[in-house]
């Protein structure tokens, strides 16, 4: 089985909480358009998310993980190691310096882009 991580964008702490700071001008925080920044980011990683499912199926587990959730990263991680798909070494780089939103990793190994992780996808399945 194929095992992918996609990391993806998070509401970042503290936003809509600062009172006063950043509310409109009736004082309170209206918060439908907080995160609308991300909605792109989102929407595009959802449609990935759909389109794995419906060509692999059960061929491929996704995780999908907010970058702030380090206790499941690090598992991850530890899981490819013990699987030999990548060293001690790569996987401490990968934890320390990629895990921000957008980030995808098939069987630990971080991949560049979307359309290099249907490259990847397909010579890992075997499709």
């Amino acid at each position: 089985m194929v095992e992918v991580m996609i990391i993806r964008p998070e509401q970042e702490v503290g936003m809509g909480c600062c009172g006063g700071i950043c509310s409109d001008r009736d004082g309170l925080i209206h918060m439908q358009d907080e995160f609308k920044h991300h909605e792109e980011d989102r929407e595009a990683l959802g449609r990935l998310y759909q389109e794995t499912e419906r060509e692999y199926g059960d061929l491929v587990q996704i995780t999908f993980l907010d970058p702030r959730n380090m206790l499941a990263i690090f598992l991850y991680f530890l899981k490819q190691v013990k699987e030999r798909h990548l060293s001690l070494v790569k996987a401490g780089k990968y934890i320390l310096f990629h895990m921000k939103y957008n980030a995808i990793f098939i069987n630990g190994k971080l991949v560049e882009n979307h359309e290099a992780y249907k490259r990847e996808l397909q010579a890992e399945t075997g499709g």
